[in-house]
């Protein structure tokens, strides 16, 4: 019979038999389920509160407390953030299961009102529960992130210290899905915030019960003065790094024994007396002598308190000072005393109180300076008595003044001693106090009479010539300035005389310098004696002269002085039995013509000079603008240059030097003169002028420098080194390497990072002694190149010589090279050899792409050259060095 067949009832009868066995059976599966999430959550609670039993670290019990309750929440995303109170900020302290992206991301998250739920909850101190992010304008800043990583839901609840009620952190909780917390939920998540809670307190009180200790052990271990502790027998229970050092016992070989072990035998009973008096609770202070453990006697000045504890006194601290130095300067104050009387210097002691400061006190060295050898000559007069005739007012007002408003007052003065003699005194005059009351003046002098006489002399060196005693061009600059600036409006001619000596060298060269001397002094004698009082006669350099004649005013009377100059030239000079005939050139230039510096003057006349040796010399010539205009050039390039290195009006460009795949690895440092009026001038122009008259010197110092200062920057972005080019006469000057070793530790420069790159004209004199140079350099940790290479004389013969790290090919041989069979000949020799002695190439002058592909395909290490990057200053090839990098 099938089921239809069934009467109703009994179909009925069978319906509801179904239905009671469905309702048990969905009946005992949501009780299992419940029991089976009862089990977990009480494991759960059970693990968490093992974990606060066991020494973890604040992450992992946390973790512990995340993973309770995504145990217990479906799709829950725990995590728990931690205050930063110095700068109200959040920060993750636990995140179980959210990405890692997500909460580097979240990190230092602001404590504010508006700024998420983390942060709202922290500032407003209650729960914030957000069923759905993408539709609050709490998460407005975070839209981005939310959609990233997909999260839809947050539940975030504030920490509070259960101690001290202020928020401690966030406890949160987030989801994929739209979500609302049940009450069980909520329940559980509110148990858990007093969970971390109480975590987060017992771990910041544990951190700072450390802080504590250590603080009071610091106290104990790192005072400056000898620290222990004794029981009440008197044995030591503690004894800081001071007082071993100053007994000279370490700790463990004290503890346990008595104090008495270091006290002298002779004050041993009444160290006892204080110890049995501390011990009745009233603290001591005393000094007492102790032997340390070398034998050496100290004085100790001794503080002893009791140490009480729960109302007991279980022992005796104590604090000990050493005053083995302070007694034994007392001991000799006695001494310093008696020094007083045996000083060199004079001290002078004089009577506040009184109108005229009478002197109480003089020593013995006062006497023997001044040469009043008898007290009654000195004692009650005032120390003016010293001053006289020549004694400056100005220095007198100053003593003065600094006695009438109780100073203190330092000056140099001239006084006379007694027999009228003058004398230089440095005197140093200082009040003596007692209290806020000056009482008297103490006075201590010295007889500087030599140094004052030495540095008259260097005063006069530094504006005179040592040799002919004549003004030196310092000196000549400033007076031709000052007799420019008197003439003012008034149309007053002032005259430059130039004069050269013709023939001087090969006289000094062949008879010697002492006899070049004598010429250049007894020339300078014959023509002071032709100058006018208002005029002035100087030393220029080697054999030249400058006269500025003011004393007339007309050309002809000018040309009559010339005249005169030369005439001196027509007795030869004799010197025993030698007689030396000689002539000179003149050249003239006025204050008539525009002009721009003083200085131009003497450049005038010095052009006007070189056409009247042109002309023949032995004669003179007047300065006229329509003079060989190059060589005017020259000698105003030559000013403008000195002016450039006085006013710095250089800049340090860059020009990278890369490898085979175009990888910046170096830059080369290239100076460039940008002048206020004219621009950049071409490096050819002023280079080799520098290099004539000596200016490059102060021009390679700078540019070291300054490349040296730029390195880190450049290493820093990537590079490997910075090459800086040296000039041959820097090498000449004899404290070349102690400015070089002392530029490299100013600017901490480690080794490698800098290369000196050098031409061959260097070895052109004493090779050797420039070799021995460079090894020198590399000894600073310098690396050497060789510049230019090939165009200077025998570089291969070097190479195998010279501390060489690398050689740069001259742009002569590589341009062209793809097409140029000997230059390409060249070219490929070179690699090969420096190949085979383990010298680094660089090939310089690159660009073209056929001769980027010559030289790569032959083996040049780098390249460098306009086809990569011309040169640049610092930030815009810092700028494309990071362009290439991101390629």
């Amino acid at each position: 019979m099938s089921f239809q067949q069934l009467a109703w009832e009994h179909q009925l009868l069978v319906y509801g038999l179904l239905m009671a066995l469905a309702s048990l059976a969905l009946g005992w599966w949501i009780g299992h389920r419940e029991r089976v999430r009862l089990a977990r959550l009480v494991a759960a609670k059970f693990r968490t509160l093992a974990s606060l039993a066991q020494n973890k670290s604040l992450e992992d019990k946390l973790t512990d407390i995340c993973a309770l309750i995504e145990d217990q929440i479906d799709d829950a995303l725990c995590s728990v953030m931690l205050v930063d109170d110095r700068k109200r900020e959040l920060n993750a302290a636990s995140a179980l299961s959210l990405p890692a992206e997500f909460v580097a991301r979240l990190q230092g998250l602001p404590i504010a009102d508006g700024v998420g739920a983390c942060g709202t909850a922290a500032y407003r101190r209650v729960p914030v529960i957000v069923s759905d992010m993408t539709h609050d304008a709490r998460f407005d800043a975070f839209r981005e992130i939310i959609a990233e990583f997909k999260l839809r839901a947050c539940w975030s609840y504030p920490v509070l210290s259960p101690a001290h009620k202020n928020v401690i952190g966030t406890f949160a909780v987030y989801f994929h899905k739209r979500r609302e917390p049940t009450l069980r939920e909520l329940d559980l998540l509110q148990r858990s915030r007093d969970l971390v809670a109480l975590v987060i307190d017992q771990h910041n009180d544990r951190v700072q019960r450390e802080r504590s200790e250590q603080h009071n052990r610091s106290l104990f271990s790192y005072n400056p003065e000898a620290v222990f502790t004794l029981d009440l027998e008197g044995n030591f229970m503690s004894l800081n790094r001071a007082g071993a050092d100053l007994i000279g016992f370490d700790e463990l070989e004290v503890l346990g024994q008595n104090y008495e072990m270091v006290v002298a035998e002779f004050d041993r009973e009444r160290t006892l007396a204080h110890f049995e008096a501390t011990k009745k609770g009233k603290p001591q202070r005393y000094e007492i002598k102790i032997f340390n453990r070398k034998g050496e006697l100290r004085d100790l000045d001794i503080t002893n308190m009791p140490i009480i504890i729960n109302g007991e006194i279980t022992g005796v601290h104590g604090i000990a000072k050493d005053m083995t130095v302070q007694r034994r300067n007392e001991s000799r104050l006695k001494i310093l005393e008696r020094s007083v009387e045996s000083s060199n210097n004079g001290v002078v002691i004089s009577d506040a109180n009184e109108k005229t400061y009478p002197i109480i006190y003089v020593n013995p060295a006062f006497k023997e300076i001044t040469g009043y050898h008898n007290d009654h000559e000195l004692l009650g007069r005032s120390c003016s008595f010293l001053q006289g005739p020549d004694t400056d007012p100005e220095t007198v007002e100053k003593i003065r003044h600094a006695l009438h408003t109780r100073s203190e007052v330092r000056v140099t003065i001239r006084n006379y001693r007694k027999d009228g003699t003058p004398f230089w005194n440095d005197l140093l005059i200082s009040p003596v106090r007692d209290g806020d009351k000056v009482t008297h003046f103490i006075g201590l002098q010295s007889d500087i009479t030599e140094r004052v006489e030495r540095e008259e002399a260097l005063a006069f060196m530094a504006q005179h010539d040592v040799l002919t005693r004549l003004p030196n061009r310092n000196a000549l600059e400033n007076h031709l300035a000052r007799a420019l600036a008197r003439t003012g409006e008034n149309p007053a001619h002032v005259f430059v005389l130039f004069i050269d000596l013709d023939g001087f060298k090969p006289i000094n060269d062949s008879l010697g310098h002492a006899v070049g001397d004598r010429i250049l002094t007894e020339t300078a004698e014959r023509l002071q004696q032709q100058m006018g009082p208002n005029d002035m006669l100087a030393r220029f350099g080697g054999d030249e002269f400058v006269a500025v004649v003011t004393s007339v005013q007309e050309r002809e009377q000018v040309t009559l002085l010339v005249g005169r100059l030369l005439t001196q030239f027509n007795n030869p000079y004799r010197f025993d039995d030698l007689e030396v005939s000689l002539s000179a050139t003149i050249g003239i230039a006025d204050n008539s013509g525009e002009f721009n510096y003083p200085v131009e003057l003497i450049q005038r006349a010095d052009v006007a000079m070189y056409e009247a040796k042109r002309r023949g010399g032995s004669s003179w010539h007047w300065y006229s603008s329509d003079l060989d205009a190059g060589m005017q050039q020259q000698v105003e390039l030559r000013t403008h240059l000195q002016e450039a290195i006085q006013k710095e009006q250089f800049e340090l460009f860059y020009q990278p030097i890369v490898d085979s795949n175009g990888t910046p690895r170096a830059v080369e440092a290239l100076v460039r003169w940008k002048h206020p009026e004219r621009g950049y001038i071409p490096p050819n122009d002023f280079i080799p002028l520098a290099e004539a008259t000596g200016q490059i010197i102060a021009i390679a110092d700078w540019v070291f420098a300054r490349a040296c200062q730029d390195t880190k920057a450049l290493i820093a972005a990537g590079l490997e080194s910075v090459s800086v080019n040296f000039s041959p006469l820097q090498f000449y000057r004899d404290d070349f390497i102690e400015n070089v070793a002392a530029t490299v530790r100013d600017y901490a420069i480690e080794p490698g990072q800098l290369v000196i790159e050098i031409t061959e004209n260097v070895f052109v004199r004493d090779s050797a002694q420039m070799i021995a140079l460079l090894h020198e350099l590399r000894e600073l940790g310098l690396q050497i190149s060789i510049d230019d290479f090939g165009t200077g004389f025998a570089s291969l013969s070097y190479l195998n010589q010279l501390p060489v790290d690398g050689i740069k090919i001259d742009r002569t041989f590589i341009s062209g090279i793809d097409n140029a069979q000997r230059n390409s000949a060249i070219t490929r020799g070179v690699l090969m050899i420096a190949k085979e002695l383990g010298v680094k190439t660089i090939a310089e002058g690159v660009e073209t792409e056929g001769e980027r592909e010559f030289v790569i395909a032959h083996g040049s290490d780098l390249l460098q050259g306009y086809l990569f990057c011309r040169p640049q200053p610092l930030d815009e090839v810092l700028a494309w060095i990071t362009a290439q990098s991101e390629r």
